[in-house]
């Protein structure tokens, strides 16, 4: 082992909140801090600048972790993907670019099981500090954060029709998903800056480099969290093939790994379900059930449409010629169809009248791709030969619950994800009431028009076995792993941290990122994790925190 470094603090993990967590404590300049990234820099790197480029960086060994889940059930026996950052910014770095806040209730969920102070009026101020908001002015959104937030460079006239569409199926459309009430439809705002993705690692990491009191290892694999007497001393890590190194910190470790590396840390370090750890042959330092335990996931099922001859999408822009211009255009100007996210339409159903929040989030955008080509491959779909259109189905606050588990006492093993999906019967019965009506915006005149066939499914499907047998190849991720280290109450067995995201049962560390959340969101979960990035760094510099902003 080499000499060892000292510092005050060190970050395990540079994605959305361990990124905003290491700016925020640098911020003094009274303070060294160490973060350690797996992953390379994000710089001068085209495929994550450019916004359309997302769809290719879940497959990219380089951008990606490569996670597979176990055979999944109902999505047919199927292992599939578990996209997470490896680079720079974390997912924030290979995201789709859409800032969603999720729902007030979702946070009182929160606040019951345990987390207390991170009720949505609490963090109502943290989600205006850490916002750069671009058109809306009021008290519910804030400028000169890290996460610009602006609406689409261009919408094309598909995406309107889907609106209208949508209205005609009597949804309400609305110029705000971030007010707390995640309702309506209408076209998402992205964090997309003159052209480019903007993510933590541009506004928060960059900016936080230029000072003295940072230092940024990449490729850096941590290898564990080292305790003494019940103290998180420091962490051990491995550049590449070099040498084990060793880092102290004089005052905390701040693990920000993310919903699949927090808690596989934690476990390879001795803190995690006892009896586990032992069969993993690790010595227990803290018994800790709930590490690991909790894991949920949005998951999804795109529907797609064909056009009526003479109707255009987007779909020859992605491919042959098309692509080559779109790329090209983009290099001269930063603009066109490589500034696309993932999804241009945005909007919320509810598939049970009893809820206090709308259970389903829907995303559309006029593409398409041959699912074949993707379903057990390693490459993106590929764009259809023919004009048509997407809506998918996130069924947003799943009943189903999934786990992480070692496979080996090893951090370069990946661990055992069992995610679960839809095991929960209620999981089903929403995704297929979202599916059904998905099916009947279609047929509203401002896309009856457009449309000429539903080719996936198609009408043949029918009854709920029909409907499960055609998802099941189809089934997605949302990309959104949370709560496997969640917040609770220090006397409750299966949380993991308390509100004050420190670990419970050993001093000196904490865990701050996704996978503290009780349950996941209305929606998508980046803005949120900056959120918990920026409180936490509150909470570790024992600041006063922002005062609660009341509706």
């Amino acid at each position: 082992m080499t000499h060892k470094q000292i510092f005050d603090y060190i970050v395990v993990g540079s994605g959305s909140a361990g990124g905003q967590l290491a700016a925020r404590l640098t911020e003094s300049g009274q303070h060294q801090v160490l973060l350690l990234e797996g992953g390379a820099s994000h710089k001068r790197d085209l495929m994550v600048s450019m916004p359309a480029g997302w769809g290719a960086l879940s497959y990219s060994k380089k951008h990606s972790w490569g996670h597979m889940t176990e055979p999944e059930r109902w999505a047919g026996g199927r292992r599939m993907m578990m996209p997470r950052g490896k680079i720079l910014g974390g997912s924030s770095s290979i995201n789709g670019m859409i800032y969603i806040r999720g729902h007030r209730h979702d946070y009182a969920d929160w606040v019951s099981a345990g987390a207390d102070g991170w009720g949505w009026n609490n963090l109502l101020p943290y989600f205006v500090r850490t916002e750069d908001q671009q058109r809306i002015r009021n008290k519910y959104h804030g400028q000169g954060g890290p996460l610009h937030v602006a609406d689409l460079p261009s919408v094309h006239p598909i995406t309107q029709a889907m609106i209208l569409a949508a209205q005609q199926a009597g949804l309400e459309h609305v110029d705000d998903f971030n007010d707390g009430t995640a309702r309506g439809v209408g076209t998402l705002q992205v964090n997309v800056r003159d052209g480019k993705r903007s993510s933590i690692a541009v506004n928060a990491i960059e900016p936080a480099m230029k000072r003295g009191n940072l230092n940024i290892i990449t490729r850096a694999m941590v290898l564990r969290i080292t305790t003494e007497n019940g103290h998180a001393t420091g962490v051990e890590y491995r550049i590449g093939d070099g040498p084990l190194q060793w880092a102290a910190a004089r005052c905390e470790v701040l693990l920000c790994a993310g919903a699949i590396h927090s808690p596989q840390l934690l476990m390879l370090s001795g803190m995690g379900p006892a009896q586990h750890l032992r069969d993993q042959g690790i010595a227990v330092v803290a018994d800790l059930p709930g590490v690991g335990a909790n894991l949920q996931d949005h998951c999804c099922v795109p529907m797609s449409w064909r056009l009526r001859p003479g109707i255009s999408s987007m779909n020859a822009r992605f491919q042959g010629f098309g692509l080559v211009s779109s790329v090209l255009r983009y290099l001269l100007t930063r603009q066109g169809p490589m500034t696309s996210p993932p999804a241009e339409f945005g909007g919320y159903l509810k598939t049970d009248p009893s809820l206090p929040y709308n259970d389903v989030q829907v995303f559309g955008l006029p593409v398409t791709g041959d699912p074949d080509a993707q379903i057990n491959k390693d490459r993106p779909p590929t764009p259809d030969s023919f004009d048509g259109i997407t809506l998918a189905p996130y069924q947003v606050r799943p009943f189903s619950r999934g786990s992480v588990r070692l496979r080996l006492p090893d951090v370069n093993v990946h661990p055992v994800i069992r995610m679960n999906y839809l095991d929960d019967e209620r999981d089903r019965r929403a995704l297929l009431w979202a599916l059904r009506f998905l099916r009947d915006m279609a047929t509203k005149p401002a896309l009856a028009e457009l449309i000429q066939s539903e080719i996936r499914p198609g009408f043949e499907v029918q009854t709920d076995s029909q409907w499960l047998d055609w998802l099941a190849p189809h089934l997605t991720t949302g990309y959104h792993p949370v709560g496997t280290c969640r917040m609770g109450r220090v006397d409750d067995a299966m949380a993991v941290v308390t509100p004050d995201l420190k670990v419970r049962g050993i001093q000196g560390l904490r865990v701050i990122d996704a996978s503290v959340m009780p349950n996941v969101i209305c929606g998508n979960t980046n803005a949120t994790s900056v959120v918990i990035g920026d409180k936490g760094a509150d909470l570790v510099l024992g600041q006063t925190l922002l005062n609660p902003i009341e509706d």
